[in-house]
């Protein structure tokens, strides 16, 4: 229920940030993309997408502006990494990017390997079979 009732409070507010004046409907669709890349240069804590500040709403014209001029997704991406360095970008791009998303993989992989072979290596000592373990206790052997 609570997620619903937050979905209600962020549509209007995706549809608020999109700019109206000269671009098609491509070119919102991909002003949706972009914002989606891009942190707000005021604090870095939210993307372009849902941050409510005056410098975000700057970054945001510029953007539209950029997208009005025709430049592409990197022409427009670049741009913004000249004017506030890679930090502006919501995921890394590049080796970054690959290291970022192998490294955590590859350890909770191998942390797996490790746990398996220690479990085995401590379960595999060898276990009578039923029959002789009873007959080791007794036919007296009470249970109770």
């Amino acid at each position: 229920m609570k997620c619903s009732k937050l979905l209600l409070l962020l549509i209007p507010a995706t549809l608020l940030a999109l700019p109206d004046d000269g671009l098609g409907k491509a070119d919102k669709l991909r002003y949706q993309r972009l914002c989606r890349r891009l942190m707000a240069p005021c604090c870095w804590s939210q993307t372009l997408e849902f941050h409510t500040s005056s410098e975000a709403d700057q970054a945001r014209t510029q953007l539209a502006d950029l997208l009005r001029a025709g430049k592409s997704d990197r022409e427009t991406l670049d741009t913004f990494i000249g004017r506030y360095g890679a930090r502006v970008l919501s995921e890394p791009e590049g080796t970054k990017w690959m290291v970022l998303t192998a490294v955590p993989i590859g350890t909770l992989l191998l942390g797996g390997v490790f746990v398996g072979l220690f479990v085995r290596r401590h379960h595999r000592r060898e276990r009578a079979p039923a029959s002789e373990t009873a007959t080791e206790l007794g036919p007296d052997w009470d249970w109770e």
